[in-house]
C-alpha cells in the first residue's frame, strides 16, 4: 500500500505545475528598513501592502508590515511552514478567495530576497510596486544602508506608470 501512496505522490508532483496555480510571482531583494509598497487592484479597488524587515538575528528575519492600515510583525526564517505568511486580499469569505503569501528566501551581504505570490483563479488581479528596481539585486546592493535614526515613519508611496 505504501509503495502505491509513494508512487502517486510523485506522480502528482510532476504533474503540478505552479504556473498555473499562482497567478503572480514576484520576487524581489530588500536591504533593511527599506520598505516594499504594492498596490494591489482587484474588483475596482486598491488594496496597499507596505512591509520591510527591521532586524536579522540568530537566522530569524523580524518582520513589519501593514496590509489595508492594520500593522502586524512576524519573524521569518528560512525553514519550511516558518518562512512565509498569507493574507487574505478581499476577505470575501468565499471558497476561491484571492489571496497573496510573501516568502522569506534568503539573506545574504544584508540584503533579503522574498517571494510574493498572488492565488487567483480568476486571473483579473493587477499589481503594482512602488520601485520596481527592487527586483534587480545589483540595483539593490548600490543602496545606502538606513538606520533606524534615519527613518521618519513610512516612506511615501511613489507612484509608478502602468507597465
Amino acid at each position: 500500500m505504501s509503495k502505491v501512496l509513494f508512487l502517486f505522490f510523485s506522480i502528482s508532483l510532476f504533474a503540478f505545475d505552479p504556473t498555473k496555480y499562482w497567478w503572480i510571482n514576484d520576487t524581489i531583494y530588500l536591504k533593511k528598513d527599506y520598505p516594499a509598497i504594492y498596490k494591489i487592484f482587484y474588483n475596482n479597488k486598491i488594496y496597499i501592502l507596505k512591509f520591510r524587515w527591521t532586524l536579522y538575528k540568530n537566522r530569524g528575519l523580524v518582520m513589519l508590515y501593514n496590509y489595508e492600515t492594520h500593522p502586524f510583525q512576524n519573524i521569518l526564517y528560512k525553514n519550511y511552514q516558518l518562512n512565509g505568511y498569507k493574507i487574505y486580499i478581499a476577505k470575501q469569505n468565499k471558497v476561491n478567495d484571492p489571496y497573496l503569501m510573501i516568502y522569506f528566501k534568503n539573506f545574504k551581504n544584508k540584503i533579503a530576497q522574498f517571494n510574493i505570490l498572488i492565488y487567483n483563479p480568476k486571473k483579473n488581479i493587477r499589481i503594482k510596486l512602488n520601485e520596481p528596481r527592487y527586483r534587480k539585486i545589483e540595483w539593490v546592493k548600490k543602496l545606502k544602508p538606513l538606520y533606524q535614526g534615519q527613518f521618519n515613519g513610512e516612506v511615501p508611496y511613489k507612484e509608478v506608470k502602468d507597465e
